[in-house]
């Protein structure tokens, strides 16, 4: 910077011009590059807990409650079970031993064995599925609780019969012998059984032939009970093995028979059951 004399004593600053090109210009700051963090290796990363989570990534888990058994529950349902043996026993008795109806004493009896028993399964459905959460009707009707149940309250209000109170009562001897561990009646269970399945098909041939007589409602407690059995056939292992031992046997006097309606029912009936069996031993 030089001072120039323009006709005063005041000195005027001028800036320097390059003879070669513009002045220089002022530089700019740049702006600093951002810091990126580099990923942290797995092996160095924390491990990951339900405190390390945040609440919102967090997966949940549909865990079966355990069912805990409800006293007032396990005693309504041994009373129930106690009441149909001996209720039942008593009315077995009177029917076996075609003892005089006493102060209706038979009557009573069976009546209240068979509402025993009902109590019972109506228990039975709280503890396994709560009355406030009870599935559908179509899949309750698969049961053989349910089943046993509308049973029950029909036979009430119906005709008195041996074959419809036996099945009650040796299942409730059977359930009271696995809770106490009696092992006498426990040893005899498959013996059980079977009087149980072949008392129901004797009851099956009752209602049919109490239905060919007329004899009040019989037709109608004869379809109710066909279509829970039919149920069973298809539910239940045991009681279509029963059922295929019982074809075999009668196959070789049905066969016999010229009638083509029957032939027809039968040969049918028959590729039900192999089916059926095919697919138990294929899945």
């Amino acid at each position: 910077m030089s001072s120039v004399a323009n006709g005063s004593s005041t000195a005027v600053e001028q800036p320097i011009v390059s003879p070669s090109g513009p002045p220089p210009s002022i530089p700019v700051p740049k702006e600093p590059k951002p810091v990126v963090e580099e990923p942290t290796p797995k092996s160095a990363a924390a491990p990951i807990t339900n405190e390390t989570v945040p609440p919102s990534e967090k997966k949940r888990r549909l865990v079966r409650k355990t069912q805990s058994t409800n006293p007032l529950k396990l005693k309504i349902w041994l009373a129930g079970h106690a009441a149909t043996v001996a209720f039942g026993g008593i009315a077995l008795l009177f029917q076996l031993l075609w003892l005089p109806n006493y102060y209706y004493i038979n009557s009573i009896s069976y009546r209240l064995a068979l509402l025993a028993s009902a109590v019972t399964l109506t228990a039975t459905f709280s503890h396994v599925f709560g009355l406030e959460y009870l599935p559908s009707f179509s899949t309750l009707s698969s049961h053989q609780n349910f089943q046993y149940l509308i049973l029950a309250f029909i036979w009430i209000f119906t005709f008195e019969s041996i074959f419809k109170v036996i099945p009650y009562v040796l299942i409730s001897l059977l359930h009271l012998a696995k809770h106490q561990k009696i092992e006498v009646v426990l040893k005899e269970k498959d013996l059980l059984a079977s009087v149980i399945a072949y008392d129901e098909l004797v009851l099956i041939g009752f209602l049919l032939l109490r239905t060919l007589l007329f004899r009040g409602s019989s037709g109608f407690q004869l379809v109710i009970f066909l279509t829970f059995y039919w149920l069973r056939i298809l539910y239940n292992k045991e009681t279509r093995v029963l059922f295929e031992t019982i074809i075999e046997r009668l196959d070789s006097k049905v066969s016999k028979i010229e009638n083509p309606k029957v032939q027809h029912v039968w040969t049918r009936t028959k590729q039900f059951l192999d089916a059926k069996e095919h697919d138990d031993h294929n899945a």
